[in-house]
């Protein structure tokens, strides 16, 4: 290795400790308490004596109440007023395992437990030792039983809770069918047994989201299906005569595309309902299908968290230390008046206890009756809670619920407990690594103009992460500097009468144009028509017609570019193989997820659907792409070093197969905009006047960003895309689940850097220049990239640190830090790092 390649990875090294020292300051725990909440003798009298908690994944409001839905028996229920139905908000972020947490214990989880979320086989999110309504009911002195059959994050969080259960994998999303008939299986046996708490976590609906969106044509009927499970479950507990409570619940939504992770009003209104019996004597019953009163908010709007005390009251449990939930007000009816004042005063006196440790000016003596501030309006009304005749005023219960709601927001609120030092120390030496970086990168050419905007990108990207509707729409900064960029392009080209340059220019900003409308991400804009929404629900016919152009240029690269010196049958065979696979997986896709596909397709690939035949479709895309790396390898081995640029421009378009087998079907036709901009710019660099390998690597760069937004990804956690995190997979695996994801959401970022590298060997073989291989590749080239993350990292770091108490800390900052992460580790260390320094290694060692 030479001494620039072993100082690269010195210094992406040195990055990653950096990054690990800010992690461990910024993303702790929250502190909680650790021990039960005390048995109250005074409570009041448990209502239910059983309850089915039934969560079904991603189940928004509107999939049960609004006029869309099939879930009619649900419906049913609530206009006869045997359930009382809710919409109830899920704080962000909107994943599974933070809000598991969030309606078992009752308070606000962890940013990390959205990172955890995706790593199944991790136990430091355990429950085991933290107070939550399952561990209530154990404490009981007749220990209750528990089963639950679904999502095995249940599992993870309590490990030696439940007596029976059986867990599947809440991540093999291309399961629609298997992963809720295993729950459903066991209710023959189950509801004949002895259980005092059964759980059931269905998954269907979220991984139809996930494939095919909440319009998907499978979605009524899973909804259908869980309105059948809803019928079985209420019409035995009415034949049974046994007082059980069933709760229906999402743990969150989704949004627009079927994702979640952000703070949408999709993604965080779920649907909550309490059904029995016993309600049809309290409730006159509510109109259905509902009036939607907000976004996707119908009837009274709750926060999750407040299923918590609710749960606890009606079975007669004390609730969990760690509370912030409030008793529902509808569901008091169930007691007398000084039977509720003993609810809510329960509920009051343990949020008390958790204000007491965690607001400091709680503690102190009240000087006066007019509050100034929430926590002085919070201690006048617990002065008058602990008042002698409290329970005989009128007012009790009003007071009571302002007491409550106030502390809510007051412990919702509460910061986390930062480690300031290891953050500092993390920040101290990124600020080291980006000095050298920078330095290196905007020195290292004589190319003044690629220079001065190199540093312009630095500074506006850095300035960017300061504002929180910057970072949301951060797309609008790379559209507008592009095309900055490409403008001083077009005056250049015309400043020294190059017609390509200008062309090149041109054809830029007009492919760019077309891009930065493909999709509409973001926040403001973000689900709004788009080319995307309308190739897929307006005009599949031209979506197909475009897929197969895709697919038909993939084999002039590979007929042409790849296998060009071999025999003409050998040729076309080779060419041909992999792109076959390549279709047939890409219409196997189509179908499994429901999607529209011409029927003359389906005569040119016949191809049967089910998840064994797509598997093995894209074993044989991947082994294509194997197979002809294999071959290209043997083919150029010996002429490699004689004509290096054949061996990477094979390379390339090799892995190219590999990406649009990664890629959403609805974005497969961008691979045209994506090859229209290669061809622009590989015939713009062979001996152009303005290019240079600066230039390249900021036109590179531009490409990348421009490409990861125009296809739909954002700063937000639900525009990760994981419908083809699963090709070629039977089961959870973290390894290459988390590889096929990081492909399937920056395909447009790695074909852009294999573009950039195939240009800059045509650059090299058409100038005449006495560059070294390694101050062209390394210095010139790759060092843009390493300025440009650890700039941005800088950035976002020290944004992260001055809106610790923000607001937006959790739902903007936060989610753009772990997206700046992946972009250093997956793509600047593993895509652009490696590439660039196998390259090196190539040219002096072959």
């Amino acid at each position: 290795m030479t001494p620039y390649g072993l100082l690269t990875f010195v210094l992406l090294g040195l990055q990653a400790l950096g990054l690990v020292f800010f992690a461990k300051g910024f993303f702790p725990y929250k502190p909680v308490f650790h021990g039960y909440a005390p048995v109250d003798a005074s409570q009041s009298p448990a209502v239910f004596d059983k309850v089915i908690f039934m969560l079904v994944d991603a189940l928004r409001s509107d999939f049960v109440y609004s006029n869309e839905s099939s879930m009619h028996f649900t419906q049913s229920l609530i206009a006869q007023g045997s359930a009382l139905p809710f919409t109830a908000r899920a704080a962000p972020p909107t994943v599974t395992l933070p809000r598991i947490k969030g309606i078992t214990t009752g308070s606000v989880p962890n940013f990390l437990d959205a990172v955890l979320n995706i790593a199944e086989s991790d136990n430091s999110s355990s429950l085991a030792d933290q107070d939550s309504w399952l561990i209530e009911f154990k404490r009981r002195p007749q220990s209750a039983t528990m089963v639950m059959y679904g999502d095995d994050t249940w599992l993870k969080l309590f490990p030696t809770l439940f007596d029976r259960h059986d867990g599947t994998s809440s991540f093999f999303v291309s399961d629609f069918t298997e992963v809720d008939s295993n729950v459903t299986r066991h209710l023959d046996n189950e509801l004949g047994a002895d259980w005092d708490v059964m759980i059931l976590h269905y998954l269907g609906i979220d991984h139809i989201g996930h494939k095919g969106g909440p319009q998907s044509p499978f979605m009524p009927d899973k909804q259908k299906e869980m309105d059948g499970i809803i019928e079985r479950l209420y019409n035995h507990i009415e034949s049974s005569q046994e007082s059980t409570l069933l709760i229906l619940c999402g743990d969150h939504g989704m949004n627009a595309v079927g994702n979640h992770g952000g703070s949408s009003a999709g993604e965080t209104a779920t649907a909550l309902l309490f059904a029995s019996p016993a309600f049809s004597s309290i409730a006159p019953g509510n109109k259905v299908p509902a009036d939607q009163v907000g976004e996707y908010e119908y009837y009274s709007k709750i926060e999750q968290v407040d299923i918590v005390p609710t749960i606890s009251g009606l079975l007669g449990n004390p609730m969990p230390m760690n509370n912030i939930g409030v008793f529902i007000p509808e569901l008091l009816k169930l007691w007398t008046e000084m039977e509720r004042i003993k609810v809510l005063k329960s509920n009051a006196v343990q949020m008390s206890r958790i204000l007491w440790a965690t607001v400091d000016s709680f503690k102190a003596p009240l000087q006066s009756q007019n509050p100034q501030t929430d926590v002085d309006r919070i201690r006048v009304l617990w002065s008058q809670i602990n008042a002698p005749d409290f329970e005989q005023s009128e007012s009790a219960i009003s007071t009571l619920y302002q007491f409550l709601r106030l502390g809510q927001d007051l412990l919702s609120q509460a910061a986390s407990n930062y480690d300031i030092t290891s953050m500092i120390t993390g920040i101290g030496l990124t600020v080291w690594i980006a000095t050298v970086t920078c330095k290196r990168a905007l020195t290292s050419s004589d190319d003044k103009v690629a220079n001065a905007s190199l540093a312009f990108v630095l500074f506006c990207n850095g300035l960017a992460m300061f504002g929180s509707s910057m970072v949301e729409e951060e797309q609008y900064i790379w559209y507008w500097i592009a095309t900055g960029w490409f403008t001083l392009m077009f005056i250049q080209g015309a400043r020294k009468r190059s017609g390509r340059a200008c062309e090149t220019a041109i054809g830029f900003l007009a492919v760019m144009s077309v891009m930065r409308h493909y999709h509409h991400t973001g926040q403001k804009y973000a689900g709004s028509y788009d080319i995307a929404q309308g190739l897929s629900k307006s005009e599949p016919a031209l979506l197909w017609t475009m897929i197969v152009l895709v697919h038909l240029l993939v084999f002039k690269n590979l007929h042409y570019y790849v296998f060009a010196d071999s025999p003409p049958i050998i040729r076309f065979v080779c060419a041909f193989t992999p792109v076959f696979s390549l279709f047939t997986f890409t219409v196997s896709k189509a179908l499994e997820a429901g999607q529209f596909v011409p029927f003359l397709l389906h005569a040119v690939t016949p191809v049967s659907t089910g998840p064994e035949p797509l598997r093995h479709r894209a074993h044989a895309a991947f082994l294509s792409v194997v197979i002809c790396l294999a071959f290209h390898l043997v083919s150029t081995a010996w002429t490699i070093k004689k004509n290096p640029f054949k061996f990477v421009r094979g390379v390339f378009h090799i892995i190219e197969v590999l990406l649009i087998a990664q890629t959403s079907i609805v974005n497969i036709p961008m691979y045209l905009l994506f090859e229209t901009v290669h061809s622009l710019g590989r015939r713009n660099t062979a001996k152009s006047p303005v290019m240079t390998p600066v230039s390249l690597a900021v036109t590179t760069l531009l490409w990348q960003q421009i490409s990861f937004f125009a296809t739909g990804n954002s700063n937000s956690l639900a525009s990760i895309d994981l419908s083809n995190a699963y090709n070629g997979i039977s089961s959870y695996a973290v390894v290459p689940v988390g590889i096929l994801t990081f492909v399937s959401n920056f395909y447009g970022p790695i074909f852009f850097s294999l573009s950039g590298l195939s240009q800059l060997w045509i650059w090299k073989s058409t100038q005449s220049s006495d560059l070294t291989v390694e101050n062209l590749f390394g210095k010139q080239y790759f060092s843009v990239f390493q300025a440009y993350h650890t700039v941005s990292l800088l950035a976002v770091m020290a944004a992260c640190t001055f809106f610790k108490t923000h607001l937006f800390i959790w739902t903007v900052f936060s989610p753009k830090l772990l997206y700046a992460l992946a972009w250093f580790i997956a793509q600047n260390v593993t895509v652009d790092a490696v590439s660039c320094l196998c390259t090196l290694w190539i040219a002096e060692n072959i």
